[in-house]
């Protein structure tokens, strides 16, 4: 019998008849299974991870307050963390520039220096010993980045030294609000509230390549609320 005129190498047309695919419910869970699945496993890890979060919350406040109540800022510990990383330093190079130009735009007298970013001109032995200083102030151990038979190496050891002692000083003359949430280490309703909305609005967020600050509205909520 001959092909019909046309049909040459022509594939017949198939046609799925129903759904091939697995349907709704295929393979799933019986429903006592998923009861046992929700009360056994989501619902204890859900309360887990919302204590956790109460506990992180409760614990960065606290934080924040205590830099307050010591006599520092959380702007300023947010942009010394900016400042470790290049893309912090040019953000703030950037804005001090602009403050700087537009400062002058509007006759304010800013000085004549073009650059404030200039080179380091101190001298070598003078930035081993601010180099020593800022390490020692920071807790960090005493391992100098210079050759032991250099002067930069005793300027930055002296450096350090100075640090540390400031450090030192420093610790032992907290402010007596401060101590009391140290050793507490729980919310005081008579120390100001740094991410109270009502005490300043939200706070900056970096912009440093890392994840956001929170901002103080969004502390101020509870957990339960944010999840």
């Amino acid at each position: 019998m001959s092909r019909p005129k046309g049909s040459l190498n022509k594939k017949p047309k198939l046609s799925v008849v129903g759904n091939s695919g697995p349907g709704v419910g295929h393979n799933a869970l019986s429903d006592e299974a998923m009861q046992a699945l929700h009360l056994n496993n989501h619902v204890p890890s859900y309360e887990r991870a919302l204590k956790a979060k109460k506990d992180a919350d409760a614990a960065f406040k606290n934080v924040c307050k205590l830099i307050k109540a010591e006599g520092g800022t959380v702007a300023a510990v947010k942009l010394t963390l900016d400042l470790r990383t290049p893309e912090g330093e040019a953000k703030l190079k950037a804005q001090i520039e602009e403050s700087i130009r537009v400062a002058r735009w509007s006759n304010l007298p800013v000085g004549t220096q073009g650059d404030i970013f200039g080179p380091d001109r101190r001298p070598p032995e003078e930035r081993a010993f601010d180099e020593g200083k800022l390490a020692g102030m920071s807790g960090k151990d005493c391992k100098p980045p210079h050759a032991p038979d250099t002067e930069a190496y005793n300027k930055w050891v002296e450096g350090w030294h100075h640090g540390q002692s400031v450090l030192g000083a420093g610790i032992k003359q907290k402010p007596p609000e401060a101590e009391l949430l140290r050793k507490e280490g729980v919310e005081q309703s008579g120390v100001p509230d740094e991410f109270d909305e009502a005490a300043g609005g939200s706070a900056e967020k970096s912009d440093a390549g890392g994840d956001p600050w929170p901002d103080d509205k969004d502390i101020s909520k509870t957990s339960a609320e944010s999840l």
